[in-house]
């Protein structure tokens, strides 16, 4: 049984990697006809778009036919989410297998939109049938590293994170080195060199530190003794960290995609417009997905229907709305650092001037962080059975 279970953990990682070779492939594969003009590369290069898009498994950089990535799914993911969250149009009244065809119509309807949007961006010829094709294929790419995470969900690790890892470290790897690069270059190279090294160490500390850090909710349950200290539960202040950036950044692409088609002097072509909106969106988007992941009405429900209480506070609707003001608070200094966090990567190049590459440093590290420990959280908990195992060798022994 022991190496049973080890070999099923084998087996897992083994599939992850295969996905992960096979996205990586694809990146390198050029999309047939593509003739990317110098505007398009210059338009995208170094600027948010391009970080954007590494974020949802997406490369605008290098037109390939993995280009769009995840990023169609990410867009449907938050819709789903917001009809779910709002029950709206009926969507209670939905099966789970009515929901996920839905979620599979949308994103075709986003992955195809996003095809020819990217397809009339980067080149200027216009021929219908290779423009139908290049469509076509971005499609098919899309839609086959769509289906590569869901088969990766059944039989690897971490879903559709070692693909946005490996996007994310697609474009962070050349930036970190060119960078080192630069450092290299100036004077007392090697004291920059150990500060880089230096914050690079406490930035994961921190974030590993604030990924963990909760609010402990105070509740009262009434099957145990009076005596019995109180029960905790955990409110996470930074639990939709990593939706906010997985799907926030495929929504915070769209106006950038958009933008090129207005003149280079109007509003939405203008960077403070575009940090402004940046910060905005991060916060209400950390905001929705802290309220999806804690909703207040379903957790007053549930300690109703469980007898539990919070003390002083009513059942029923006032502990619903106790716990909704409550998240505002404690959600709120986790929405501000990612939507700093997130402002400060995507335009903190427009007044670092020569080093605007160590502008994204920051937000790369904290991604690749949190996948990198959602990864391994997964990871533990297919390895229990396995560890499980050796201890009731080991007290048999």
């Amino acid at each position: 049984m022991e190496k049973k279970n080890l070999l099923n953990v084998v087996k897992k990682v083994s599939f992850s990697l295969f996905i992960v070779i096979i996205y990586v492939m694809g990146l390198y594969i050029p999309l047939p006809f593509a003739e990317v003009t110098k505007q398009y590369m210059e338009a995208v290069k170094n600027t948010p778009i391009s970080i954007l898009g590494a974020f949802s498994g997406a490369n605008f950089t290098r037109i390939s036919i993995f280009s769009i990535g995840l990023n169609p799914l990410m867009f449907s993911m938050l819709i789903i989410q917001l009809l779910s969250f709002t029950h709206s149009f009926g969507f209670d009244a939905l099966s789970p297998k009515q929901v996920q065809y839905l979620m599979q119509f949308l994103t075709m309807i986003i992955t195809i939109i996003q095809a020819a949007l990217l397809v009339f961006a980067f080149t200027n010829r216009r021929d219908g049938l290779e423009d139908f094709e290049m469509i076509l294929i971005l499609s098919a790419g899309s839609c086959l590293v769509v289906w590569l995470c869901y088969r990766n969900m059944k039989y690897g690790v971490g879903a559709s994170a070692p693909v946005i890892l490996t996007s994310i470290l697609n474009g962070a790897i050349p930036n970190i080195i060119s960078n080192v690069k630069l450092l290299l270059t100036m004077k007392y190279a090697w004291v920059w060199l150990a500060a880089l090294a230096i914050f690079i160490l406490l930035l994961i500390k921190f974030w590993l530190a604030f990924t963990k850090a909760y609010y402990p909710l105070k509740v009262v349950n009434p099957s145990l003794p009076a005596s019995s200290n109180l029960m905790t539960v955990p409110l996470g202040l930074n639990m939709a960290a990593m939706m906010m950036y997985m799907v926030g950044m495929a929504i915070l692409t769209l106006p950038l995609m958009v933008g090129r088609y207005f003149s280079s002097t109007s509003l939405i072509n203008n960077w403070v417009f575009q940090a402004s909106f940046s910060a905005v969106m991060g916060i209400l988007i950390f905001y929705f997905f802290t309220f999806v992941n804690f909703d207040p009405k379903e957790q007053a429900k549930s300690f109703r229907n469980n007898h539990y209480y919070i003390p002083n506070i009513a059942p029923g609707r006032p502990t619903q709305q106790y716990l909704k003001r409550l998240i505002w608070i404690i959600a709120f200094p986790g929405a501000v650092l990612n939507a700093f966090q997130l402002v400060f990567g995507l335009y903190g190049g427009n007044f670092l001037g020569n080093y605007a590459g160590f502008a994204i440093i920051p937000m790369n590290v904290v991604m690749i962080t949190m996948f990198m420990g959602g990864i391994k959280d997964q990871i533990d908990t297919i390895l229990f059975p396995y560890r499980y195992d050796r201890l009731l060798k080991d007290d048999n022994q």
